[in-house]
């Protein structure tokens, strides 16, 4: 049998750290709010970490992995013992982080996702960097990337992608993440009074209720608004969305700094992060479905952005390192996209493609849903504001015929020998992409309107979760063919993870 592995020795002194990083705060409020020589049981307390600090050694020592033939054994647990057995061809990608403390350690935190869910079937936590390239060769196989290297030569090793401080500054004026800190915050400063004392400057007066509360009793209560309220608001929103970017620019340049795409032999590995730095590895043949994205933003700058899907490989809320994936280029130049999509997909040549279109009558069927929410809105604005909500019908209206217009008109779909690719999106546009052997659902849908007017809609899941393919209004007999297509291609081609 081989030979079992143990985690790096410093494995204790990371993960002790990471519990009193999660204890600092309650920590320091503990402390602060001790207010008499009687309170210093909270300061004892803390002799508590000692054992915390025996358990870690002994989690440490039951902790055993080794590489058999075809699986990776995993071995944890004390008093209950727990052993799982993870094919290698089942594991999707393999994570590292490295934080400041790791890169100087020379050691990194492995995190394995498999086909199984969202979240990591086994982390490691911490590896030497030598034991990460073996894992690597063993999971990913150690003769195909021989065999590449000697195809290929130096070209095995390609980069897809880096992108520069500049090119980080757009992605940060086109997501403006800033706007997540500011939120938040200008709820701390609220749970202070300060927005309510700025709303008193605006208003003129001292009155009871938040300051959305305040401001719309100005607008529809108290008579509108004077000049100097409206000075104050634009001021406002202008300072606003420039610190929001602010932020936004340096949370870009912290978090990707220095992201780059490389292509390895058949495998994909993106590297970003200032202080904390992330590589991951994508095996480019476990690729469910690649996404072009681009907003009103991006076309005015000439980008967009590339994500993939690989089966397990969702992205959660505490997982942060899937960002290679759910984004492996936040943001590309529109001329370098057929070549990364090639990469990614290999045969796949967009400029080749045949969009078809969808029934003619689908802008028909797309503003009569659009109207429908609008007469919503316009009710509930007329039971909150009275005849002064009515002036939403007109206004949201208008925007609805100007997006279901706009959103129809880019909607198409095409099919090859290889892919299956679809688009959508009125201001806000996405075209997923498909390879015909990574679908495994295929569904043909009608609602009682889609009989009335004779339409179907087609959706073709992946294993990658989500309707990755996904039309709608589309003629019967073309949605009959389309599903023919996708549902022999998916009961006659043989799925390999």
């Amino acid at each position: 049998m081989p030979s079992e592995r143990r985690l790096h020795p410093l494995s204790i002194f990371f993960n002790v750290g990471k519990r009193l990083t999660a204890m600092l705060l309650p920590l320091v409020v503990v402390l602060a709010g001790r207010g008499s020589n009687e309170d210093w049981w909270s300061v004892y307390a803390i002799g508590l970490l000692v054992p915390y600090a025996v358990f870690v050694v002994v989690e440490y020592l039951s902790f055993r992995y080794r590489y058999d033939a075809g699986e990776l054994v995993i071995r944890e647990g004390v008093f209950f013992r727990n052993q799982r057995h993870v094919p290698y061809d089942r594991i999707q990608n393999i994570d590292a982080v490295q934080n400041v403390l790791h890169r100087i350690a020379g050691v990194v935190e492995v995190k394995i996702q498999t086909a199984g869910g969202k979240e990591p079937e086994a982390t490691l936590s911490v590896l030497s960097l030598t034991d990460l390239e073996e894992m690597r060769r063993k999971v990913f196989g150690a003769a195909r990337q021989t065999e590449a290297s000697s195809a290929n030569g130096p070209a095995a090793h390609r980069t897809l992608l880096r992108l520069s401080p500049q090119e980080l500054v757009l992605y940060a004026l086109i997501e403006n993440r800033g706007f997540v800190v500011i939120a938040a915050a200008f709820g701390l400063l609220s749970e202070f009074s300060y927005t309510a004392n700025f709303m008193e400057r605006i208003v003129g007066e001292e009155a009871g209720g938040g300051f959305f509360r305040r401001a719309a009793r100005v607008l529809f209560v108290d008579g509108g608004v004077s000049v100097g309220m409206i000075l104050y608001g634009v001021a406002a929103l202008v300072g606003f969305l420039l610190v929001s970017r602010l932020f936004s620019i340096l949370w870009a340049q912290v978090r990707l700094q220095g992201y780059s795409v490389v292509q390895v032999g058949e495998d994909l590995r993106a590297e970003y992060g200032l202080f904390t730095r992330v590589t991951a590895t994508v095996p480019i043949r476990r690729i469910q479905a690649v996404t072009i994205r681009d907003t009103p933003l991006h076309r005015l700058l000439g980008r967009a952005a590339i994500s993939v899907a690989t089966a397990g490989g969702g992205s959660s809320e505490r997982e942060k390192t899937a960002q290679h994936r759910e984004w492996i280029a936040p943001i590309v130049r529109r001329d370098d996209i057929p070549g990364f999509v090639a990469a990614l997909l290999p045969g796949t040549d967009l400029s080749a493609f045949d969009w078809q279109p969808v029934h003619p009558r689908a802008l028909r069927r797309a503003l009569t849903r659009a109207l429908i929410g609008t007469t919503i809105l316009t009710a509930i604005g007329f039971l909150a504001l009275g005849t002064n909500g009515l002036w939403l019908f007109p206004v949201l209206t208008i925007w609805s015929y100007i997006r279901a217009r706009r959103s129809v008109r880019y909607l198409a779909w095409t099919i090859t020998p290889d892919v299956v690719a679809a688009r959508h999106g009125a201001f806000v546009r996405v075209l997923s992409i498909a390879p015909l052997a990574r679908i495994q659902v295929v569904a043909r849908l009608e609602s009682p309107f889609d009989r009335r007017t004779t339409m179907a809609h087609v959706r073709a899941d992946t294993a990658g979760g989500g309707h990755r393919i996904d039309v709608p209004y589309l003629p019967v007999e073309t949605a009959s063919l389309l599903y023919g297509r996708l549902a022999a291609a998916a009961a006659h081609t043989e799925f390999r993870w």
